[in-house]
């Protein structure tokens, strides 16, 4: 019986370890967060990243948190989508406008009762202006730090000068 009730427990312990597969998904921004903004003719978002390469995201002991640049950009590129019509005041009649996402990294690391995460990207505007920001992000539970990452990463995005001077004219 003992040797069961070990085996069981190791077999436990076993699955605790290893890499978990991390899958992004919108963390929403309440309102306020992003001000409104004017947005002068139609929109385009379009995900710049092609890579579908395994990238670690979360690493602490034996655990460990996986995913792919593309579709952590993806998460992102809907998420602006989203922003922008929540947010955008949109007039038409000028040019349409593109905007290129790329997260080029996301890594979130344990501190002490904490998550603290760096999301870096690049934005191609279709003017040819390129924003690259890294965007740090904290909170107390490493799901929540990865999607939070994003949705920060937005919220700097749609708050950055040259963007937003993209967007109006």
């Amino acid at each position: 019986m003992f040797t069961r009730l070990i085996a069981f427990a190791s077999v436990l312990l076993l699955q605790a370890c290893g890499t978990v597969e991390y899958k992004p998904t919108e963390y929403p921004l309440r309102d306020g967060l992003i001000p409104p903004f004017n947005v002068v003719g139609d929109v385009q978002v379009s995900n710049g990243q092609p890579s579908t390469d395994t990238v670690i995201v979360y690493s602490y002991g034996p655990t460990s948190m996986s995913s792919n640049l593309r579709a952590i950009t993806e998460t992102m590129v809907q998420q602006t989508r989203g922003e922008i019509a929540k947010n955008g005041r949109v007039s038409r009649g000028g040019k349409p406008k593109t905007i290129e996402l790329k997260v080029n990294s996301l890594l979130s690391e344990y501190g002490i009762m904490v998550f603290n995460s760096k999301l870096q990207f690049q934005a191609k505007l279709g003017n040819g202006e390129t924003v690259e920001r890294t965007v740090p992000h904290r909170s107390g539970i490493v799901q929540q730090n990865l999607n939070g990452s994003i949705a920060e990463s937005v919220m700097t995005l749609l708050r950055d000068q040259k963007v937003l001077a993209y967007l109006g004219r």
